[in-house]
């Protein structure tokens, strides 16, 4: 080693001696300077210990569950058809009883009666009028209602006395022979009766048992006749 060597690291060695203390000083004013920012953060977390932040996990920011709301179910509105309304027919008044007429020139009974569509036999009843429908120009009679019907006879009571003289109105169908064996009579005796009736009120007296007619008012005596009671027949049963 050459003496220029020598004085070059003996040189060095002095610079380095001297930048020493600079170096030291450094290093403890950084020390200084990181124990000053641990202590502010130690104080800023609240005392409970040291706290750094960039060593730390970031903490999860918690998310708010919306509870579900019940809902209230909504009635469901079912629509109502609508009804159209179907026109009702137009009623026709029809008369509810006898109308009153007069009558006119060749008019009869039966003219009348097609003309008013009624039953010619229930005209003649409420006329108190016989088959032969005297009846005169200008006279008023009675016309029934359309469909009006004869009147069912009422049945005599059970005890109704022997010889109790009625009033009846011959029917379609009536002869004296089916009314006398109806009201337990004769026919004998009901042509009698009647035939005095017709003398007091000027009328046509009977001929004969056919001599009726529909519409025609007969004088009956009932119960003049006992009921007959069928005697049963005992038949012979042969001895063994």
């Amino acid at each position: 080693m050459s003496k220029k060597d020598a004085k070059n690291i003996i040189s060095s060695y002095r610079k380095k001696q001297k930048a020493g203390p600079y170096v030291l000083g450094g290093l403890a004013i950084l020390l200084a300077v990181a124990g000053i920012a641990l202590l502010v953060i130690y104080l800023v977390g609240g005392g409970g210990g040291l706290k750094l932040s960039f060593l730390n996990s970031p903490t999860p920011t918690p998310t708010e569950t919306p509870t579900p709301t019940p809902v209230t179910p909504t009635a469901t509105f079912t629509l109502t058809p609508t009804i159209t309304d179907t026109p009702m027919p137009t009623l026709t008044n029809t008369p509810s009883g006898p109308v009153e007429y007069e009558v006119q020139e060749l008019d009869n009974c039966t003219s009348i009666a097609e003309k008013f569509e009624v039953d010619v036999e229930v005209m003649l009843v409420l006329n108190n009028l016989d088959s032969r429908c005297l009846i005169y120009p200008g006279q008023t009679i009675l016309v029934p209602a359309p469909g009006q019907q004869l009147p069912t006879p009422t049945p005599l009571p059970d005890d109704t006395p022997p010889g109790t003289l009625i009033e009846y109105r011959v029917r379609p169908g009536d002869s004296l022979y089916v009314l006398a064996e109806t009201f337990n009579s004769e026919v004998d005796r009901i042509m009698q009766e009647t035939n005095r009736y017709r003398r007091e009120n000027d009328l046509k007296l009977m001929e004969d048992e056919a001599d009726i007619f529909v519409g025609d008012l007969l004088i009956i005596p009932v119960n003049i006749v006992p009921t007959r009671i069928p005697t049963a027949t005992a038949s012979a049963t042969p001895k063994p």
